[in-house]
């Protein structure tokens, strides 16, 4: 009769995983890697995160503290591509909601705390203006449209390009000098970490933690 009945068939998924869990003594942490690669991989990374001189670390802590990111995104940064983080992209649609007035005026209202967080950013401001996210434009309204939003921002951003996709962001800071290896994108989901990335830009700062305590 034993044979006849199939306890695999009805045994739990997780019976499997607990048939195999480790003994006593065990942390449940992940296995050890004893191979060449790894050991080389754990001495590259230590020697990484070394700690730099303390007139380094502390020069670094500060340009954190003015780009609204962590020392550790920012060390990151230097150590992927050699560049030193200066700069931000900031897309439109999260900055502010722009909408016609009752003249037909382009109005730009900050959205929430952001302009509070420009006010604190001390890098260069780079505004990437999608542009299904304003109403159409004549092309006097672009030429000036800078200055409207800099209204709403106290005269922080630099410059708006124009565009949703990863090229209108280089296209953005070439016109500006700005290596792309410099900049990195105030985002929010996906969407946008995707596009920073393809963009090549070395970090996507989520907008919520931005100027965040580290």
């Amino acid at each position: 009769m034993g044979d006849r009945f199939d306890r695999l068939g009805v045994r739990h998924a997780n019976v499997e995983a607990l048939l195999r869990r480790p003994g006593i003594g065990h942390n449940n942490g992940p296995t050890f890697d004893m191979s060449w690669e790894a050991w080389s991989w754990r001495r590259a990374v230590a020697k990484a995160w070394k700690s730099p001189k303390p007139e380094v670390a502390r020069m670094r802590v500060r340009r954190a503290e003015r780009l609204g990111i962590t020392y550790r995104e920012l060390t990151a940064a230097i150590m992927d591509s050699g560049a030193h983080l200066g700069a931000a992209v900031l897309p439109l649609s999260l900055a502010a909601r722009v909408r016609r007035g009752p003249g037909g005026e382009i109005v730009v209202e900050a959205r929430n705390s952001l302009a509070a967080l420009v006010g604190r950013f001390g890098g260069r401001l780079f505004v990437l203006g999608d542009i299904d996210a304003v109403p159409a434009l004549t092309e006097a309204e672009r030429a000036e449209f800078l200055s409207v939003l800099n209204r709403a921002f106290d005269g922080k951003v630099e410059a708006v390009g124009w565009g949703h996709e990863a090229p209108a962001i280089r296209q953005l800071l070439k016109a500006n000098a700005v290596p792309h290896q410099e900049a990195f994108l105030v985002g929010a989901g996906i969407g946008h970490r995707v596009l920073g990335e393809t963009a090549g830009l070395p970090l996507v700062k989520d907008i919520d933690t931005w100027f965040a305590a580290s």
